[in-house]
């Protein structure tokens, strides 16, 4: 029952203790028994049935249920046996104390996965933001909005099953195409493929609706399942096949005032009528007009895709960042057309870029988007890695903070990703790390104050000082205008890529210069310590791939104690099982202690230590308690 529910039960039921037992004793069948949503649900039903009857048990209301030994033919006292004011009294003392409890289970428990259970679906007409979108879109075609949401999810498993983009590259960013084309490029190298069937869509729906700049932004909540089969033919022991059933949320942008066109059933240009090529690669343009077809001018576009936990933690964000993004849409109003959802598809594409170099040993990779002074610190790392990426999921790029400094505007991000490394001895791949882990890290990206508008960006393969093509991504010079590609003068450059303690260090010393700015140390906090260790303990106790009755037991505890539902326990598990879940940690070191002996405590909850559970603690310890990464 939901605490302002409990909160009028007992209030009802003391009307009916302090002299009121008529009215007292109606409405308390009407909200503790009897059908409908109290008694069905939650009074009667199954949250309530259980205890044989109605809303507690042994009702003297046997039909509705009422309260346990409460008489309703009494009309004197509200417990038998008791006068009215000794009754008052005791319920008055008792309604202080549950007032109390229930405000302290609230406070300790707004944590992200907390959040995640208390999510709700809302009618289009009642999301965040509907309100102000109709009032400039009155014409908006839901139906048609969510089928092409529809499309998009099945057109990127199937590009995700055949590691081939061409199906969906006209709909989806350049960032949400680097992430792919990374991850693609990982898997080919160790020879893995991850063939998805029998997709099963359960629900869409529209969970919140923003406007940024010139755009606007719907955010998408995806249930849905699947069977997932990935294979390695360098080493057949990392090969996994299960169900996959889970929530995610898929951002899509459109710019206001664009053409309405359809990018989605249609394989013509939406500027020219042209056809489209069959495989666009990284350049996302019409061969015949040169339109950007992906930028947000002709239809909605996939600019994000996040999972549950990440999308909440961003929630949890968002409410504590104040006017941010607002600060900076100013700042950097010399720029023209500036979205922040759009800049953080650069940040994206930016940092995948620099994940493919080092993967790939090939610096490079990277030089158009760093500057000189970064490329000269990085690239003899690059060069000398021997880790190939598993796995490697961008979970969350996340505007932070902004500076205006040596006539330079300076947008830092907080790049939030999942990775497992792995090294290739004689043709065969090893683990390096026995799990996922969460990595985060801050991405400065760079441009001149007075620069202007550009007329082209290199993140779209145009040059941003005359506007021509781009066709090779090495090039460093634009071979129209031979102007450096990578110059500040009129696109964002990476600048700096920073550890989250290194950029706590910088803000502690530059802070008073921030235009906008989070403190680092609210970054640790979107995360409690029950979240971490929550999440580390799901992926301890799955490590093996069941689920006994003592872990159960273990985990059901932990969850109530923590002010979690024990509900959320299984799909938590399910998660964790399917590779949904990845090893987080926080920064502070004593918290990492604490995260880690409750991660130890899990692993012993049914009395026998897993070599699996065993290697994960080890591994725990030896990345962020003893080298304290």
């Amino acid at each position: 029952m939901r605490s302002s529910s409990f909160l009028k039960f007992l209030f009802l039921f003391a009307l009916t203790a302090l002299g009121v037992p008529f009215i007292g004793a109606e409405l308390l069948a009407r909200a503790g028994g009897g059908g409908g949503h109290g008694g069905g649900s939650h009074g009667g039903g199954s949250h309530g049935g259980g205890h044989s009857g109605g809303g507690f048990s042994g009702g003297g209301h046997s039909s509705g249920g009422g309260f346990s030994g409460y008489d309703t033919s009494s009309g004197g006292s509200g417990f038998t046996g008791f006068p009215p004011f000794i009754t008052a009294i005791i319920l008055l003392v008792i309604l202080f104390s549950v007032f109390r409890l229930i405000l302290f289970i609230h406070e300790a428990s707004i944590t992200t996965y907390s959040s995640m259970a208390r999510h709700k679906k809302n009618s289009f007409e009642k999301v965040a933001g509907a309100k102000a979108f109709f009032a400039t879109n009155p014409d908006f075609d839901q139906s048609g909005f969510l089928l092409k949401v529809r499309k998009a999810f099945i057109e990127v498993q199937f590009a995700w099953s055949e590691q081939n983009t061409s199906r969906m590259r006209r709909f989806i960013t350049d960032g949400v195409y680097q992430r792919f084309n990374t991850q693609f490029r990982m898997m080919k190298l160790l020879q893995q493929t991850n063939p998805i069937s029998n997709i099963n869509i359960a629900d869409i729906w529209v969970d919140r609706i923003e406007r940024d700049g010139q755009y606007e932004i719907m955010h998408v909540g995806i249930q849905a399942s699947m069977d997932d089969r990935f294979e390695c033919a360098l080493n057949h022991e990392l090969d996994e096949e299960g169900f996959d059933d889970f929530v995610e949320f898929w951002s899509f942008i459109r710019k206001r005032g664009g053409a309405k066109k359809d990018l989605y059933d249609s394989i013509k240009c939406p500027n020219c009528g042209a056809p489209l090529p069959e495989n666009m690669g990284e350049v996302c343009k019409c061969t015949y007009c040169n339109a950007t077809l992906n930028s947000g001018e002709f239809d909605w576009v996939l600019s994000e895709i996040t999972q549950k936990d990440d999308y909440h933690r961003d929630d949890l964000f968002s409410e504590k960042s104040g006017n941010l993004e607002a600060k900076v849409r100013d700042m950097v109003s010399v720029y023209g057309d500036f979205s922040v959802q759009l800049v953080e598809d650069k940040a994206s594409n930016a940092y995948m870029q620099m994940m493919t170099a080092e993967a790939m040993h090939d610096p490079s990779l990277m030089r158009r988007f760093v500057s000189d002074e970064l490329f000269q610190t990085l690239a003899p790392k690059y060069e000398r890695n021997q880790e190939i990426f598993n796995r490697l999921f961008l979970n969350k790029v996340t505007l932070i903070g902004a500076e205006k400094k040596d006539n330079k505007n300076l947008l830092m991000f907080s790049i939030l990703c999942s990775l497992q490394r792995v090294a290739v001895t004689n043709n065969r791949v090893e683990l390096l790390d026995p799990e996922m882990m969460t990595k985060e890290e801050v991405m400065f990206l760079t441009r001149d104050a007075q620069a202007g508008a550009g007329k082209g960006s290199i993140y779209q393969h145009n040059c941003p000082a005359c506007g021509g093509p781009v066709k090779n991504t090495l090039d460093l010079k634009c071979s129209y205008c031979g102007s450096l590609l990578n110059s500040t003068a009129n696109d964002w450059v990476v600048s700096a890529l920073m550890s989250r303690r290194e950029f706590a260090d910088y803000y502690g010393a530059n802070k008073g210069g921030f235009t906008a700015k989070v403190d680092p140390a609210l970054l640790d906090k979107l995360y409690s310590l029950k979240d971490y260790a929550l999440n580390n303990i799901m992926i301890v106790v799955a490590a093996d791939g069941a689920l006994d009755d003592k872990e159960r037991a273990f985990l059901v505890e932990v969850a109530n104690k923590w002010g979690f539902k024990s509900a959320d326990i299984e799909p938590l598990f399910k998660m964790a099982a399917s590779g949904r879940l990845s090893i987080r940690m926080p920064e502070d070191q004593e918290m990492r202690k604490s995260v880690y002996n409750l991660m130890e405590k899990a692993a012993t909850a049914d009395e026998n230590i897993t070599p699996q559970e065993q290697g994960i603690l080890n591994w725990v310890k030896e990345t962020y308690l003893d080298k304290k990464t």
